[in-house]
């Protein structure tokens, strides 16, 4: 027994000495030293999804605008110069996401279009970019302004007491992309949405503290502990909500089929991701398989509404804190409708310039997705002195990106002027959205239902600031590590001229 276990520690230590052999090299660039093979994986035992923006950061203002480091093999190349960055994100051959890192979101996608590469994402992107046509953008307003409503006369009934936000806002974007991107409607008291709510939240934060627990990322090791248990119950949540979605929505789908046989009868126009995505599926037999399309539908849906629930924290934060900004995007407002309570339209939108400026300013600041990463296939060369090798992974911390001091004044500062129109900028220095061919595919959607959300939140409401200060904490999404609590008051004169006393 002995010696088979000296035989097989003396496979390993060759295995690992032919890898430093073959593919550990010096590094060229700057960045945190560790040990070869496992880099710097050790001296990040302990540390919390709070602590990651500190550590990056310092890196950055250490090593400058590119550096590298290694964990357990793999090597990753952070970058935050604009011009470094225009030819990895507009590269139309190196579209891989990093294959380690989204490997753990794999079992909420699979190969939805988050994560596919290759042909395969190509094929769905085509595909699926004419599912979010500003004509069936159009057609989500109304929902998504009625939705709005009754978020917002919840928030009245607070009568200015401080409330925590978070909740509802969730329940909102969640509610809005079921509706809209689905075409499924959700009771307010149905406690199906909350459960899948809360689940989706538990496998995002499960996801994270994998990320910083290196004995974690074997499958099946996580598997067994505690939190990789809560995590796979959790997803089963979010997929059975999801197949349900399916089944209702295709039952309609063939019921107006079969309608449609009948020569006088029309045909419903199908507006909906889901119903293109049943259409694609109906009209291309074999094109898509079952779990096909619940790939995409989970990942319409979780990454639907939580980036957006994100922004519209930070919206609610911003604004209650800064009452001169609020006031103007009030005064907006008053330009576009008068006393008209209308649910805004298209041509509206079009109008809303400062509150665009606002919202621009908020993902500045706080980037719902602040961390992406590319796995190189081939070479990449970013600049006269430096290439890239295929095999690394390029993360995009976009945070650092849009706080750095070479491309923003004051970058610390909430400005939304820095957006008015014609003002010329590196068009990589904001990348809220990603960039290049990978970028996001719903960010005219996200757009359209923020500027919905803040208008009609806007126009009927007056919010005072409880929390003053917030700690980011790193996620999938950013959030703060504390609630954010605030007072809404009924919007009008009086209530304004007593706020501001």
């Amino acid at each position: 027994m002995v010696a088979v276990i000296l035989c097989l520690i003396c496979v390993l230590l060759v295995l690992f000495v032919g890898y430093l052999a073959i593919y550990w090299k010096p590094s060229r660039l700057p960045g945190p030293r560790g040990l070869p093979y496992f880099g710097i994986a050790f001296s990040m035992i302990g540390i919390t999804s709070k602590d990651i923006i500190h550590h990056l950061m310092k890196w950055f203002e250490e090593y400058g605008d590119i550096f590298e480091f290694q964990i357990l093999g793999q090597k990753y190349v952070f970058v935050t110069d604009p011009q470094l960055l225009q030819p990895i994100l507009s590269s139309n051959t190196n579209i891989t996401k990093g294959r380690f890192e989204y490997s753990f979101f794999r079992p909420m996608f699979n190969d939805g279009l988050i994560i596919s590469d290759g042909d395969k994402w190509r094929t769905r992107r085509k595909l699926l970019t004419p599912s979010f046509h500003f004509k069936i953008l159009e057609t989500s307003i109304e929902s998504v302004g009625r939705n709005t409503e009754e978020f917002v006369s919840h928030l009245l009934k607070s009568n200015g007491k401080a409330t925590e936000i978070e909740d509802h806002i969730y329940l909102l974007t969640f509610k809005i992309i079921c509706e809209t991107a689905m075409g499924v409607k959700l009771n307010t008291v149905d406690n199906q949405q909350n459960e899948y709510i809360k689940a989706s939240k538990i496998c995002h934060d499960s996801t994270v503290y994998r990320y910083l627990r290196i004995w974690l990322f074997p499958d099946f090791i996580y598997r067994l502990c505690k939190v990789g248990k809560t995590f796979f119950k959790c997803l089963d949540v979010i997929h059975n909500f999801a197949d349900q979605v399916i089944k209702s929505r295709k039952e309609l789908f063939i019921a107006e089929k079969n309608d449609f046989t009948n020569k006088d009868s029309k045909r419903k126009a199908k507006n909906t991701f889901l119903d293109n995505l049943l259409e694609l599926d109906d009209s291309n037999p074999g094109l898509f398989t079952k779990s096909d399309i619940r790939e995409e539908v989970d990942t319409f849906m979780i990454a639907g509404h939580n980036p957006t629930a994100a922004a519209l924290k930070f919206l609610h934060f911003l604004l209650a804190n800064h009452p001169d900004v609020q006031e103007k995007v009030h005064d907006e407002q008053v330009e576009i409708y008068g006393d008209d309570k209308r649910t805004p339209t298209a041509q509206d939108l079009h109008k809303m310039i400062y509150l665009e400026m606002v919202i621009k300013e908020t993902l500045r600041l706080y980037p719902s997705i602040p961390l992406y990463s590319r796995l190189l296939d081939k070479d990449l060369q970013i600049d006269e002195k430096t290439i890239i090798p295929a095999g690394c992974n390029v993360a995009v911390f976009n945070y650092c990106v849009h706080r750095s001091k070479k491309h923003w004044d004051n970058p610390e500062e909430f400005v939304p002027e820095r957006f008015v129109p014609g003002i010329e900028r590196h068009p990589y220095s904001f990348i809220p959205f990603s960039a290049g061919p990978r970028n996001c595919i719903g960010q005219k959607y996200a757009m359209m239902e923020l500027k919905t959300i803040m208008s009609t939140l806007v126009r009927q409401c007056w919010l005072e600031p409880v929390s003053t200060s917030m700690t980011l904490d790193y996620g999938i999404t950013l959030s703060s590590t504390e609630p954010i609590i605030v007072k809404v008051f009924p919007r009008n004169e009086t209530q304004k001229l007593v706020s501001n006393e």
